[in-house]
């Protein structure tokens, strides 16, 4: 259906957040219990936050692939095929435009931060590459929109 390269990047950015959530687990565990004995890990807040933004981010290109998407059949079921095909294309042009748009301004949020050299507050990580691979994850999914947006167009099938 899609493009194997959009496909297995998708897959693969979700095993990279199913990994990010192991290591918050284990970063998370391991401070509670090193803080008990009076050694807490220096960052773990730090470090929590931008797994979990990778997280939240890197698995929404493949949820799309997959159609999991909360959507609103019921309103639509009412609706004569010509008045559901329209409303799908308008959902692709808007979904694409607005994940677009995410993905320039993240960008240049990225940008911004690497040139100012912003970093995280306690383990000075930087923030930048975190915010450009989110951007790389939400351009992933207006490609698989823009995927889906065209294969609709030529077959009426999602």
């Amino acid at each position: 259906m899609f493009g194997k390269w959009i496909d297995a990047l998708s897959t693969w950015l979700c095993w990279v957040s199913a990994l990010c959530i192991v290591g918050m687990m284990l970063l998370t565990s391991s401070d509670v219990v090193l803080r008990y004995l009076g050694y807490p890990i220096k960052g773990t807040y730090d470090i929590v936050g931008l797994l979990g933004a990778l997280v939240v981010a890197f698995p929404i290109a493949r949820t799309q692939v997959l159609n999991r998407h909360v959507s609103m059949d019921f309103m639509a079921q009412r609706k004569s095929w010509l008045a559901r095909g329209i409303a799908k294309l308008v959902s692709f042009v808007l979904g694409i435009a607005v994940y677009a748009l995410i993905t320039w301004q993240l960008i240049a949020f990225a940008a911004k931060l690497k040139s100012i050299g912003r970093v995280s507050d306690t383990v000075e990580i930087p923030l930048y590459p975190f915010v450009y691979a989110i951007a790389i994850a939400f351009l992933l999914t207006c490609l698989v929109l823009l995927a889906q947006f065209f294969l609709f167009v030529r077959t009426g099938k999602e």
